[in-house]
């Protein structure tokens, strides 16, 4: 079965779960994300991936994870002009993953290239159709191909079709990074105690979100704090888990961490049951609240 998805920036909606609908990103044929654009110049043709980065580099939402071909707009193409084209344009990209590289390079990060037969390009040539301002590179892959690391990839744009529009310099090309669902992402019951100096209590929580941040970790809740304040665990291959800051926290929740001592809340994972076992605590060092925790998926 194949379904086409469009590509979200992260500070947007993420991407649906229900994959028996396509859903289309009506974002740079509005022109929401142009306002801060740099170079809008009339007649230009950008790969508009995001407003937010001069590199022009896009971490786009988790996908879905899937055994079968999956269609998704990886790419935007975009005539950055106040209004839409009033014809056809025949834009054509190439993939360059040296894009891909030189980011590694100049940033730190160490993010790994598709190897052949993993993505299939479907259209090197997009078309930005009359009436519109974007057009996209769609490609195909098995996106459970995708989960075990972290992907991406680069394409440049090489030409227009028509003279009456140029490729803009500094947005000709792009990186964009594919991250897949994890297997430990999705909806939990925790049940646990939080000790602590003048309101200790016991917690039930079920329909507790634990989203995907990497492929082999998950955000969730600082105990029964709430949304706003998260852990991230790391489950290692030894089925282990590593706490550290997850968003929201500041002040003391800043230094939560790992805590040893307790044999059943041990702070690991167990496949068999998709249960963590939590023991985990802050201020640190000296923790005067700590946190035991179950958290089965449910």
């Amino acid at each position: 079965m194949k379904c086409t998805f469009s590509i979200k920036i992260l500070s947007l909606l993420a991407i649906g779960a229900a994959l028996s609908g396509c859903l289309k990103d009506e974002l740079y044929d509005n022109r929401d994300t142009q306002a801060t654009r740099p170079g809008d110049q009339p007649q230009m043709i950008e790969i508009a991936l995001t407003s937010a980065s001069a590199s022009n580099f896009l971490i786009q939402n988790p996908l879905p994870r899937l055994e079968s071909d999956t269609t998704i707009n990886l790419i935007p193409v975009h005539l950055n002009t106040t209004g839409p084209a009033t014809e056809d344009i025949q834009v054509t990209l190439e993939q360059d993953n040296t894009l891909v590289s030189d980011y590694n390079a100049e940033n730190g990060t160490d993010y790994g290239i598709p190897l052949p037969g993993m993505l299939t390009i479907v259209n090197n040539v997009v078309t930005i159709p009359a009436g519109s301002n974007t057009g996209y590179l769609q490609v195909t892959m098995k996106t459970a191909d995708f989960s075990d690391s972290t992907w991406a990839t680069g394409f440049r744009i090489t030409s227009v079709d028509k003279d009456a529009y140029g490729i803009s310099g500094n947005l000709r090309s792009g990186v964009v990074v594919m991250p897949v669902i994890n297997k430990y992402d999705g909806l939990y019951h925790a049940v646990g105690h939080f000790a602590h100096p003048t309101v200790p209590r016991d917690f039930d929580l079920p329909d507790l979100p634990l989203t995907t941040i990497s492929p082999r970790g998950v955000s969730k809740d600082l105990g029964d704090l709430g949304a706003g304040t998260k852990i991230n665990i790391t489950i290692n291959p030894d089925n282990s888990v590593t706490i550290t800051p997850g968003a929201g926290t500041s002040g003391t929740t800043a230094s939560v961490r790992n805590l040893t001592g307790d044999p059943v809340y041990n702070n690991t994972y167990d496949p068999d049951t998709k249960t963590f076992w939590l023991h985990y605590g802050y201020p640190n060092p000296g923790p005067s609240r700590i946190i035991t925790e179950k958290v089965t998926l449910q």
